[in-house]
């Protein structure tokens, strides 16, 4: 069976690498990234077919609540970068603000994380739990890369203030 989804996918990707001159809309980057992501666990897990039914569609779920928090995580920590530029025109109550938020939605994240990881438990093994949490940490990053080699969503990269450096992958 882990065989057959990754054949899947690999077919997938390599359908959609025929349509790479052309421009993809957000629901065709969406797709493309979820068969990345979903062949990437399926890879690093070794997950039996009967375990794969459980797990994909937990994940899915997880994704789903956890979509537009990171977004708006990231947008907070792009404020926060162009706020540290000096002669930034943010106030202490907007630095204030952005802390809190940023906390808030780290924590929520976070919450949603450990109750995904506990399900999981139920049907995987410990190592495959193990792994799913490394995963889990590594999908904003792996995502991130994934647009940029593919020229994100087809506009320019993003702006950063003067002065500033983009940061390092970890």
């Amino acid at each position: 069976m882990r065989k057959i989804v990754l054949i899947f996918v690999a077919i997938v990707l390599l359908g959609q690498s025929a349509w790479a001159d052309r421009p993809m809309s957000p629901d065709e980057r969406r797709d493309r990234v979820e068969a990345v992501i979903i062949g990437k666990f399926a890879n690093e897990l070794e997950l039996t077919p009967n375990d794969a039914e459980k797990f994909y569609p937990r994940l899915r779920q997880f994704r789903m609540e956890t979509e537009e928090m990171q977004r708006e995580l990231t947008n907070a920590r792009s404020r926060l970068d162009e706020l540290s530029v000096q002669n930034s025109s943010g106030t202490k109550d907007e630095l204030k603000a952005l802390i809190t938020r940023t906390k808030d939605l780290q924590t929520e994240i976070l919450e949603k994380r450990e109750l995904l990881l506990t399900d999981l438990a139920e049907f995987l093994t410990p190592q495959q739990v193990s792994r799913c949490a490394i995963l889990l940490d590594d999908i904003p990053r792996r995502i991130r890369q994934f647009m940029d080699e593919r020229g994100g969503a087809g506009g320019p990269p993003p702006k950063r203030p003067e002065g500033r450096r983009p940061r390092q992958a970890r």
